[in-house]
């Protein structure tokens, strides 16, 4: 795998996943230590997908972590950096950039990493996908729910990602949800409001 194709968050997933790895003991890196990592991404895209697709995310978390604590350990102290990677993880990577290329994607983003997972699963990550009825058709569906029609063209998509979502309100949920804040005491700012909605010049911001 070209990993100067990887982007920023899925390099830091593999960075991850050297680090449980050393933490539980693991001489090498398998699967079930990138999905892991995968998961805990801070703000991460995987943890969205699976919320997206009524996924115990928490549940699912704790029983891959159970996997990952059955993974052959050793005595000695272990270096994130002297762990390898196995056959089984080595064959997915492979895989996340056939789907990226497919997907006519430039570089490897955290959800070619885990659809190649879904298609590749080891025997552990293969009966967790079926215990928590996690499959590749409902992993796209939610996938281009979240990303659209959006190509992956720099290290950082995922900021991209739901920008309304993120970084906007939804007034019309709020206000049924009674969360608005009253207007009472703001005539002036509503008269102002009304006002730039009523120009009807090509310099109307709103329009």
């Amino acid at each position: 795998m070209n990993f100067n194709k990887l982007t920023t968050k899925s390099a830091e997933a593999i960075q991850q996943a050297q680090s449980i790895a050393a933490e539980y003991s693991n001489h090498a890196i398998d699967q079930q230590q990138l999905l892991l990592a995968l998961i805990r991404q801070e703000q991460g895209l995987i943890p969205e997908l699976l919320t997206a697709m009524n996924t115990d995310v928490k549940g699912f978390e704790s029983s891959l972590a159970d996997e990952v604590a059955k993974l052959p350990k050793t005595s000695n102290p272990v270096s994130p950096d002297s762990v390898y990677v196995t056959n089984e993880l080595n064959g997915a990577l492979a895989e996340a950039e056939n789907i990226a290329e497919r997907m006519k994607d430039s570089y490897v983003s955290v959800e070619h990493l885990f659809l190649a997972l879904l298609e590749q699963p080891n025997s552990a990550l293969k009966e967790l996908f079926k215990r928590y009825s996690i499959d590749n058709k409902k992993t796209l569906e939610a996938l281009k729910n979240i990303r659209g029609n959006q190509q992956v063209t720099s290290q950082d998509p995922e900021d991209t990602y739901n920008v309304l979502k993120k970084y906007g309100q939804e007034l019309v949920s709020l206000a049924r949800a009674n969360k608005l804040d009253p207007v009472i005491g703001r005539d002036d700012e509503i008269r102002n409001v009304i006002r730039i909605l009523s120009r009807k010049t090509k310099n109307n911001p709103v329009l």
